[in-house]
């Protein structure tokens, strides 16, 4: 599933528009010297991603072990890779190393993953002997080279050398969701994940070779008791450190410490966080005595990190904020609600303007305001909690941070770039959504126009927001239009979005034939979720042309993929049949058998790459073939299935999910077993469908606003298609054309009162409005048309022109994507069942039309 901001941060960096690989980073014309050389006589030299791998011919390496990574700043990373370079030729020692500066500063990033960061250089060393040989020499001629400290490894002295205990091959295992992670071979053989977290840890049937055990000593005896605050919580984790809620021992005064590591999170400008924290104690000393800004206690130093040490403001951020108050979460909010709603976002802006003019009156520049930099106090007073970017106020440099949605225009600088995010955050405050201007031009004013219909704003709100926003008048993109009319017009939608996929296709790269999550360069691109199989199904069944160029692609992609994945949704069986719909089944079976021979190594149960998928795509292709040992396979995996998730990872291939849901849930088991009862007539199945469905609906919750949504802890509920109650709804319905159910046809009834909403995060198919649209249209309700008509023209709040075509953002809104999962594949077909109500959205949703569709 998609991951978190800062495991999406490295696919941002090569291309403004979509997500792509980092090994695409342009940096050709700046790679170390050391990544230009030829292998020497008897290596081999290959690239993947941004690393270059160089590796003696006749070297045979262990699958794990203990590996040794260096660390260097990006000026010094090209010296560091030649010195390594020579120093492994000259002792037959594998090694991979970053290929130029730009990746260094990628991996250093200020959002880069943590678990990763500072790592220019790994070595492989054969044995525990060569370790300590490495270790020993390779610290004498690395001396005095500073890096960033690498926080899942073990510090060598106190040079630039780390060690962590982990794979040297590349294998997984499915992780707590059913999704393939690193994997380590354990002492009887089974695969477990290889936990690469930010903290040192070493498996616990591992030994500590001796040239290590000073190190684990000083590591774990490094406690600097000149730190007198008790830590009680992380409020937020970046690569240059974190935010902490702790307890001053000294006073008992509750404070917030503010980390910085030392070359560590570095900005576009190559700042590290250690010189932004310095501006921000700069800052705070010149604003002391303003309320509207955090008291500075003092600066410490400890463990070689920098801490600012800062009043706590009590309340909650202004981001935090909205979401608790946010009315339009709500199936039908009241006008007292919306106007309760109002009073409190226009005086919260009103505020938070006064609070940006104080800090301008000390001559002092914010450069970084969104709602997550904003404090609301219980008393309605708000404070700006970070100054890490604060400049002189004349100063006209852009930013070399800055979070999505809230950067002002390259031709603001000063107070007039800091006014600017004012205005930002006063139209988020209704409408959450990221602005994006520089993508779509004219998107303000469609925002403004949808507060102005839901919110009772002030008359001139919409002209105030508007003069700083969008101060040109931009004619109404006409694609964006097409979502907004009195009455959609289908063809015109669906070859809108059909042009913008196939403009965004590139069939000559082998790692992908369509931008969309980052998650499909981990699958190879070709999976049904996140890659091409999932595309090609979406055109197809809307009618449009899939080019013999793109069905040839996906079957290349195939043959290319170095650690294929069985699944429906993220491995072969989705693609096996994709390639059967579009006419290509000798292809189809060939893909099936390899998918059947890695199924036997999948224990999760899910729809989205478990047990549940891989059933049903094998009673698929044994109907289409009569095939009576693919029928008898699936029934073996019902058989296993059916054992109520009371089997575990020890005692049988499957066992109970750790979510629920459509995808990742065992929804998708009841969905297995409406198949066969839809084969077999048998009641037994509709039993087994029916016990798996309430225990998915038990997982979930009637809430006070009349919903029914799947819970996901910390008190989150989810409606979504993916992952919420509204794939639970789906797979309810089908049980109930067989047999009735009061208590499950209460709960479809409540999921639609959710997918009423009007707003949504994202626009996506797997858990965003499209999702919610698609819900409504193949529940079929009557009633429902009205909200089905809404989501149509809200999802102009997301669209963007691609090239004169529709599309839509992705993961958490910082690329566009045509995948299915997240981008214009899953909307197109979200459309097609609420416009030509002809099909359903994912495939084997409906058993009937299945057995109609094979028959």
């Amino acid at each position: 599933m998609p991951a978190n901001k800062q495991l999406l941060q490295p696919f941002c960096i090569a291309d403004p528009i979509f997500f792509d690989s980092p090994e695409r980073i342009p940096d050709e014309a700046e790679r170390f010297p050391a990544a230009r050389r030829a292998a020497p006589p008897g290596w081999h030299r290959h690239e993947r991603g941004a690393w270059v791998y160089l590796r003696p011919g006749d070297s045979v390496l262990p699958a794990q072990g203990w590996k040794i990574h260096v660390s260097a700043v990006p000026s010094d990373a090209a010296k560091v890779c030649e010195i390594v370079w020579d120093y492994c030729v000259g002792r037959q020692i594998a090694v991979k190393f970053l290929r130029s500066e730009k990746a260094v500063l990628a991996v250093n990033d200020k959002y880069a993953d943590r678990s990763s960061s500072g790592k220019a250089v790994t070595l492989y060393p054969a044995d525990d002997t060569e370790l300590a040989a490495v270790l020993t020499e390779l610290s004498e001629l690395l001396a005095g080279f500073p890096g960033p400290y690498i926080l899942s490894d073990l510090r060598y002295g106190n040079g630039p050398l780390y060690v962590r205990y982990g794979g040297f091959v590349e294998r997984t295992c499915p992780g707590d969701d059913g999704e393939p992670v690193p994997a380590l071979e354990g002492p009887d053989g089974r695969l477990v994940p290889d936990e690469r977290a930010s903290v040192f840890t070493v498996p616990d049937w591992v030994a500590v070779p001796e040239v290590l055990r000073p190190h684990v000593a000083a590591w774990q005896s490094d406690d600097d008791e000149d730190f007198p605050f008790h830590v009680e919580a992380a409020l937020h984790h970046s690569n240059g450190g974190g935010v902490y809620l702790a307890r001053d021992t000294r006073s008992g005064e509750q404070v917030v410490l503010r980390e910085a590591r030392p070359h560590a999170g570095l900005d576009r400008d190559r700042v590290d966080a250690v010189t932004r924290l310095a501006a921000e104690r700069g800052a705070l000393e010149r604003l002391a005595g303003l309320d509207c800004v955090p008291r500075l206690l003092e600066h410490r130093v400890a463990w070689e990190h920098h801490f600012l040490v800062e009043e706590y403001i009590e309340g909650t951020t202004l981001l935090d904020a909205i979401l608790v108050r946010y009315p339009l979460t709500n199936r039908e909010p009241t006008a007292q609600a919306l106007a309760d709603y109002t009073d409190w976002a226009l005086d919260v802006a009103d505020r938070l303007e006064r609070a940006v003019e104080a800090v301008h009156g000390r001559g002092i520049r914010i450069g970084d305001l969104h709602p997550g930099n904003v404090m609301v106090r219980p008393d309605g007073r708000v404070a700006l909690i970070d100054f890490e970017l604060a400049t002189e106020l004349e100063d006209d440099r852009a930013p070399a941070l800055a979070a999505p949605g809230f950067t002002a225009p390259a031709h603001l600088s000063g107070a007039a770039a800091d006014r600017y995010l004012v205005e930002c955050v006063r139209l988020f405050l209704f409408l959450p959504v990221y602005l994006r201007g520089e993508r779509a031009p004219g998107r303000p004013a469609v925002l403004v126009d949808a507060v102005q219909r839901h919110f009772p704003v002030p008359p001139d709100f919409g002209g105030h927001l508007l003069r700083t926003l969008q101060p040109t008048t931009i004619q109404a993109d006409p694609v964006v239009s097409l979502l907004t009319a009195e009455e959609p017009d289908w063809p015109a939608l669906r070859d809108s979005l059909v042009a913008g996929i196939h403009a965004s296709a590139t069939p000559h790269r082998e790692d992908r034939l369509f931008p969309g999550s980052p998650v499909q360069f981990k699958h190879g691109g070709y999976a049904f979720a996140y890659g091409a199989a999932g595309v090609l199904y979406a055109l197809d069944r809307v009618g449009a042309e899939v080019p013999d160029e793109y069905v040839d692609w996906l079957i290349q992609a195939t043959r290319r993929a170095r650690t294929p994945q069985p699944g429906l949704f993220d491995g072969l069986h989705g693609v096996a049949a994709t390639l059967h719909l579009l006419g290509r089944r000798e292809a189809a079976l060939d893909v099936l058998d390899r998918a059947r021979e890695l199924s036997r190594e999948m224990p999760a149960p899910g729809l989205l790459g478990g047990w549940a998928g891989i059933g049903l795509n094998l009673l698929h292709f044994a109907r289409v073939t009569r095939d009576s040992e693919l029928r008898a396979a699936a029934v073996r995996i019902a058989d296993e299935l059916a054992g109520p998730m009371a089997a575990d990872a020890n005692g049988g291939r499957t066992r109970r999910p750790g979510k629920a849901g459509l995808l990742t849930g065992m929804t998708g088991a009841a969905l297995l077993f409406l198949h066969l009862h839809e084969d077999t007539a048998d009641p037994a199945y509709l039993d087994l469908a029916r016990s798996v469905l309430l225990q998915e609906m038990s997982r979930g919750e009637h809430l006070d606003d009349g919903t029914f949504q799947l819970g996901e802890g910390g008190g989150r509920y989810r409606l979504y298609l993916g992952s919420g109650s509204g794939g639970l709804a789906l797979v309810l319905q089908e049980y109930l054309k067989r047999r009735d159910d009061p208590e499950m046809a209460a709960v479809i009834t409540q999921v639609r009162r959710g997918c009423w909403a009007p707003f949504v995060v994202q626009p996506g198919l797997f858990d965003g409005r499209a999702g919610l649209l698609a819900v409504l249209a193949q529940l079929g309700a009557p009633e429902d048309r009205p909200a089905i008509d809404a989501h149509i023209r809200r999802l102009a709040w997301h669209a963007e022109p691609y090239k004169g075509h529709l599309a839509f953002p992705g993961d958490k809104l910082l690329r566009l994507s045509m995948d299915l999962a997240t981008g214009s594949a899953g909307i197109l077909l979200a459309l097609n069942a609420a416009l030509e109500g002809t099909s359903t959205v994912l495939p084997y949703l409906d058993p009937q039309s299945a057995i109609a569709h094979t028959s």
